[in-house]
């Protein structure tokens, strides 16, 4: 009877990994811009996640995050937890433990209609358009109809009432996320995201191993971290364009997606 329950378990561990593994080969499939997110080595369920903004009132911040997945994913109505390990001021951000509120979107987990790319086009959605992400409705004056409550009420307030107060409050986040942009690592995990300055002749040669019709070529990186970020950030119009055509996708779609999970 036991070998018969550890066998169950185990397979049922295994199907979960699959699982996971075919969450990542979504998040390829739509290419996101400027957002990165992996399982970590030690557990499927632990991802490591990092963002970089170009444009908006976040312009220049780098911000890393954890996202963990319920012991039963994909499966039941629990939604993930997205912790940020940057420190972020963002009305939909708790100050005390940086977790991200998911309500504004998501009412619920459902595995046949959500998918972790989803959670990562809420989080650039939040800061591509935090203001967007505070409102309930627009009048049609053109005023904005503000949430009344956010996990960080000072943020909450300070957008809606003083938005040049804020706009230097996160500016002044971005200066400090550029300076630590490139510290050493908190984890010893293998998948842990690390970013390094540009290097032209090692960039180079990493792309040509992409390149590479053989998988065994392209996946060969001497003793390189199988998880470094070495693709040079630069602020461009495009990606800015995508950015904000995400972010109003994304608000648009919001009462529609709520609506149908009631």
């Amino acid at each position: 009877m036991w070998f018969s329950w550890n066998n169950t378990e185990q397979s049922i561990a295994v199907r979960q990994g699959y699982q996971v593994l075919a969450e990542y080969q979504l998040i390829e499939q739509e290419q996101l811009k400027n957002i990165y997110a992996i399982p970590s080595y030690a557990s499927a369920l632990h991802w490591f996640g990092v963002i970089f903004i170009h444009s908006g009132f976040y312009a220049g911040s780098m911000f890393r995050f954890s996202i963990i997945l319920p012991d039963n994913f994909p499966n039941g109505t629990s939604l993930p937890t997205i912790i940020f390990t940057t420190t972020c001021y963002h009305p939909h951000i708790r100050p005390q433990t940086q977790s991200l509120d998911l309500a504004p979107f998501f009412t619920g987990w459902r595995k046949d209609h959500y998918h972790v790319w989803h959670l990562l086009k809420y989080i650039q959605a939040i800061f591509a358009d935090p203001e967007g992400s505070i409102s309930t409705t627009v009048t049609p004056s053109g005023d904005r109809v503000c949430l009344e409550e956010a996990y960080n009420m000072d943020a909450l307030a300070m957008l809606s009432n003083d938005r040049v107060a804020f706009i230097k409050k996160v500016q002044e986040l971005a200066l400090f996320t550029k300076k630590h942009m490139y510290d050493k690592p908190t984890s010893n995990d293998p998948h842990y995201i690390v970013i390094e300055p540009f290097c032209s002749e090692r960039h180079t040669k990493i792309m040509e191993q992409l390149k590479s019709p053989s998988w065994k070529d392209a996946t060969s990186m001497d003793t390189s971290p199988p998880a470094q970020c070495l693709a040079r950030i630069d602020s461009s119009r495009q990606m800015d364009e995508e950015e904000a055509k995400q972010s109003a996708k994304l608000f648009a779609k919001n009462g529609k997606a709520a609506a149908a999970l009631q």
